[in-house]
């Protein structure tokens, strides 16, 4: 854990009924979840459990001074997986100087259109000590400038330093027959966590066309693992570069997403490293008033593919994703949503079936059945061939 972050979380909780009188503008908002998760086969390795319970707390704390904004949002999570943490998952301060808006801090972007897998979407390390298949993002240190041009909107990064990723412990499920370290790690090509990484971004719209053009040069977020001398994985993270295109066009009730990249500096999973081009082209379509009710039904179906084929890094080299959400339209905002990947390769697949709704207007629960099939055949995902599993989530917000 991060003792300096636990110290701002608890020193943001015992001053914020004195800061609204302090600041043009204060707010205190945030959200509260407890997660039950329960694997339904035995686990592959020793050490694993079967039955998780994990409470996340996220208090937000925005302050409005003059012409400067101020967000601070501690994360702390505590549960019997080993997957305790207490971290910064957005700090930082913004403000206009002339036509330029600045963001100077720790920051959380997204960038890209498709469902089930976004290439584009580079910028953020991740946490994975709760599961290799259920990450959340983590912070990046970066100074952002962006202005509007041509009736876009261009952003321009610089990322300092650089945050590793937090990998699953012993009692984790959804992880590597052989623990990652989360002590050390290794940087290719005389790299190193205190190297610069820059990125630039190009976004906007023109008619029905929603577009994104993205560059990045600096440490890649997704590392290799070498066998290191305590038994354990050691990450290594290279320097690469990728340039992104991501697209959504609406023509009716369809819309067609895509993204494409390039990227230069990689190792594929071989360890061989490898310039490579990777995309995902899909299709959605909203259907409104299903059968005459007041229920809308949204369709998707994507294809991913890798230039690298089965050497691919990731798990999408060559899959199909189908899937789709049913909106019941009530007062509870309720929703049922199921999602299907087919491995087009080793015929491994996934099943994904959710339900969510509101319980009043600060609970919400959340329970999601996720079923792996033929894992065993593909070599990228046979660590979680017997994690399929079931859980339920409760959410607090305030």
């Amino acid at each position: 854990m991060h003792n300096y972050s636990f110290y701002i979380f608890i020193v943001l909780h015992i001053s914020a009924p004195n800061m609204a009188h302090a600041f043009d503008y204060f707010e205190q908002y945030g959200n509260s979840e407890l997660k039950v998760t329960g694997f339904i086969e035995d686990p592959s390795y020793s050490g694993q459990n079967n039955i998780f319970m994990t409470q996340q707390i996220e208090p937000s704390f925005f302050i409005e001074q003059g012409s400067m904004e101020t967000l601070v949002k501690p994360r702390l999570r505590v549960g019997n997986n080993g997957a305790g943490r207490v971290d910064l998952s957005e700090a930082h301060i913004s403000f206009r100087h002339q036509n330029y808006d600045v963001r100077i801090g720790s920051i959380t972007e997204f960038w890209g259109k498709t469902e089930s897998y976004n290439p584009s979407d580079i910028v953020n390390s991740y946490d994975y000590t709760s599961g290799l298949a259920s990450s959340e993002k983590l912070g990046a240190p970066a100074f952002k400038l962006s202005s509007e041009i041509y009736g876009g909107y261009a952003s321009f990064y610089l990322f300092p330093l650089f945050v590793e990723n937090a990998y699953p412990g012993v009692s984790s499920r959804q992880r590597l027959q052989t623990l990652v370290s989360n002590d050390v790690a290794s940087f290719a090509n005389n790299a190193s966590r205190n190297d610069n990484s820059f990125a630039f971004r190009y976004e906007g719209y023109y008619e029905d066309l929603d577009y994104g053009v993205s560059y990045f040069d600096g440490i890649s977020r997704e590392p290799f693992f070498i066998p290191d001398a305590d038994t354990r994985l050691l990450p290594e993270y290279a320097p690469i570069r990728q340039i992104a295109v991501d697209l959504q066009y609406l023509l009716g009730d369809l819309a067609f997403k895509t993204e494409i990249v390039n990227r230069s500096g990689q190792r594929n999973v071989n360890g061989v490293l490898e310039n490579y081009n990777a995309g995902v082209l899909g299709i959605e379509k909203n259907r409104y008033g299903v059968l005459g009710s007041q229920y809308d039904l949204v369709l998707f179906g994507e294809i991913s593919a890798d230039s690298r084929g089965n050497n691919s890094h990731t798990i999408f080299q060559r899959d199909l994703t189908v899937g789709g959400s049913l909106l019941l339209n009530d007062i509870d905002d309720s929703e049922f949503s199921l999602f299907l990947t087919q491995d087009l390769s080793y015929s491994s697949g996934t099943t994904r079936f959710s339900y969510s709704t509101r319980l009043n207007d600060s609970f919400t629960i959340e329970a999601i059945l996720n079923l792996y099939s033929n894992l065993a055949q593909d070599p990228s995902q046979l660590p979680l061939a017997k994690d399929s599993s079931a859980n339920v989530t409760f959410n607090y917000n305030w």
